[in-house]
């Protein structure tokens, strides 16, 4: 009997976990915010301030923007990022439940900045023969990129209209500008939104 009852509640913790998606979608997209707000320089203050619209009321390059954070630093897996955001100080809006079966489940979850970054064992090349600039860098990349979609070296690529914040972070981390240009272009262009 209380086998049977310990089934019946894991099943129903189990059953709103995965019903309440909408919720953790809307605080993935407020972690979002907070961790990209305390990476420029914010305090977790103002942070929390900026992340704490309602879902509702959010615009969809917001959405996007969350999404992409989630691809490139948590390999797809929102409730990491969102745990991340909880330990550096972001007030939830979660009920607490999944708060807390949140930080159970992600408690060792890698933080940002960490996720992605090369190391001996990764599979993003470091650059043996690094530019001396980051001009230097941005030109290679394009170059690489015009190279592997066939354009001519005068033409212009997209690759050379969108934010280059991406970049640069991949110029200080010492990554291969081929093998990013390469990465890059399996992604593709983003949308006409997206490009300032």
């Amino acid at each position: 009997m209380d086998i049977l009852l310990g089934l019946v509640v894991l099943g129903a913790a189990v059953f709103y976990f995965l019903k309440g998606n909408s919720r953790r979608g809307a605080e993935t997209v407020r972690a979002s915010i907070f961790l990209t707000g305390l990476e420029s320089g914010h305090t977790v203050a103002e942070a929390n301030l900026v992340a704490s619209m309602d879902a509702e009321h959010m615009p969809a390059s917001m959405i996007h923007n969350a999404m992409d954070h989630v691809r490139v630093f948590y390999g797809g897996k929102q409730l990491p990022m969102i745990a991340e955001a909880y330990r550096k100080g972001m007030k939830p809006k979660l009920a607490m439940w999944n708060q807390v079966l949140i930080d159970m489940l992600h408690s060792s979850a890698p933080e940002h900045g960490r996720a992605k970054r090369p190391d001996a064992n990764s599979t993003a090349p470091q650059t043996g023969n690094r530019p001396t600039s980051y001009d230097d860098y941005k030109q290679a990349l394009v170059a690489e990129a015009k190279r592997l979609d066939g354009k001519a070296s005068t033409d212009l690529h997209w690759i050379e209209l969108t934010d280059d914040e991406g970049t640069k972070r991949a110029y200080k981390d010492g990554i291969d500008p081929k093998w990013l240009a390469a990465e890059i272009l399996k992604v593709g262009p983003p949308p006409p939104w997206r490009v300032s």
